[in-house]
């Protein structure tokens, strides 16, 4: 629309500059020199003058419209070249991260998989792998990302697995703080934190020092990095310390993991649950 009334206003702005200029010549013709003739000359200037500026207003509007239509496009344009810049930034640090893990990890199978479900909301939090029996996965097999631990496996299906991950209430590893080797078990209460309990008031533990796993684990490798000591109370009742941690794994993040091929020794477990039952 816009064009084609940019289109008339060209065509309607020559046919009156011609219309007036045509009345002056012969307005001119008919009165000759005189004073008259100057105030005619005067008044034709600016009728011309105001035609034009008229008429140009269409023509200056549809210019700036499809200029307008150009900036738009680029500006669409330089938006996806950055996000796709911000990317392959991020994919370049996860590769370099990962590299990182791969050298550390060196002694251990890893099978890589997909989150491909997940719930954060349950007291029985869990993801769903696309790996399974085909792959060699197992139960309680750990379950690893480059940032730290992230679960163990519960179910095994062909083609896919259910891991229970930290923020699970059946979900207990043995664990050390790094600095100190003090040892606890690990576990999740319900809260925005994990808990590190059976950790006497007299050891020595702050807030910062890193939650690593424990040799003691049946499940885990020791070494393996859960998270930071976030908050510790000596207050509460009894002997042992209230411990807050920090997972190093952000859940609502994660999209890729590891699961470690690493088999618990059945028969340490045999003798510790024998020594339990007595």
């Amino acid at each position: 629309m816009l064009k084609i009334l940019s289109q008339i206003s060209q065509h309607l702005k020559e046919y009156l500059t011609f219309s007036v200029l045509l009345l002056v010549s012969l307005t001119l013709l008919s009165i000759g020199d005189s004073p008259k003739l100057h105030l005619i000359t005067q008044i034709s200037v600016e009728i011309i003058g105001i035609i034009k500026s008229t008429t140009n207003v269409f023509s200056e509007f549809y210019n700036l419209k499809e200029e307008n239509k150009k900036l738009r496009k680029t500006n669409v344009v330089l938006l996806t070249e950055l996000s796709q810049l911000r990317e392959e930034k991020l994919e370049n640090i996860r590769l370099r991260r990962l590299l990182g893990f791969k050298e550390r990890t060196n002694n251990y199978e890893l099978v890589p998989a997909d989150v491909v479900g997940k719930t954060l909301v349950s007291p029985y939090n869990y993801m769903i792998l696309n790996v399974g029996l085909s792959d060699g996965i197992e139960v309680n097999m750990p379950v690893i990302s480059e940032s730290g631990v992230v679960g163990k496996i519960m179910k095994v299906g062909r083609n896919y697995s259910v891991a229970m991950i930290l923020f699970h209430k059946d979900f207990r590893a043995s664990v050390k703080i790094q600095r100190t080797r003090v040892d606890g078990i690990l576990g999740w209460d319900g809260g925005e934190f994990l808990s590190v309990f059976n950790i006497s008031k007299t050891m020595d533990v702050e807030v910062g020092d890193v939650v690593i796993t424990s040799e003691y684990s049946t499940i885990f490798p020791p070494g393996f990095e859960i998270g930071i000591v976030t908050q510790i109370d000596n207050s509460v009742p009894g002997l042992f310390k209230l411990i807050k941690v920090k997972p190093l794994v952000d859940f609502t993040k994660i999209e890729e993991v590891f699961v470690v091929k690493y088999k618990s020794d059945l028969e340490r477990e045999k003798i510790e649950q024998g020594i339990f039952e007595k």
